[in-house]
């Protein structure tokens, strides 16, 4: 069973996801909007965000498990190897076994625009550890 093909799936997709990415994409630069794409019993969403003085490119997959499963990200403009960042170029932003609440995914709080607004975040870390060497702000698992 997909993300698409379960009703509580549409019901997420159709009444929560869907309106949140038309509001979050009203009146945004085109270049900035989401666009989104079926993926083998999920979506991606394809966007760009510009947290500084760089604009990356960027795809976040909300797989056949989600919202129970954390969407995954992954920068598709280059980065460098930095903390924080799986093979592939996937950032590590959600712990599950995190012992403080506010790096968990939580499917019933969190939505994908939550996601595209922790990769901003993520993004924004990376540019001043880009600077400065360090990551500004504490692991997840602390």
């Amino acid at each position: 069973m997909s993300l698409l093909d379960s009703e509580n799936g549409k019901r997420r997709l159709l009444g929560i996801e869907i309106p949140g990415i038309e509001h979050y994409n009203i009146g945004r630069d085109p270049a900035f909007r989401i666009r989104l794409r079926k993926l083998e019993g999920g979506l991606i969403l394809s966007y760009a965000l510009k947290p500084g003085n760089n604009v990356h490119e960027l795809e976040t997959r909300l797989g056949a498990n989600y919202p129970v499963d954390a969407p995954l990200t992954r920068v598709v403009s280059r980065l460098e190897l930095s903390p924080h960042q799986f093979p592939g170029q996937v950032l590590c932003m959600w712990r599950q076994t995190s012992k403080r609440n506010t790096h968990k995914w939580d499917p019933s709080r969190f939505t994908a625009i939550f996601a595209v607004q922790a990769t901003w975040r993520w993004l924004a870390c990376y540019e001043l550890w880009m600077s400065s060497g360090q990551w500004p702000i504490p692991d997840a698992g602390v």
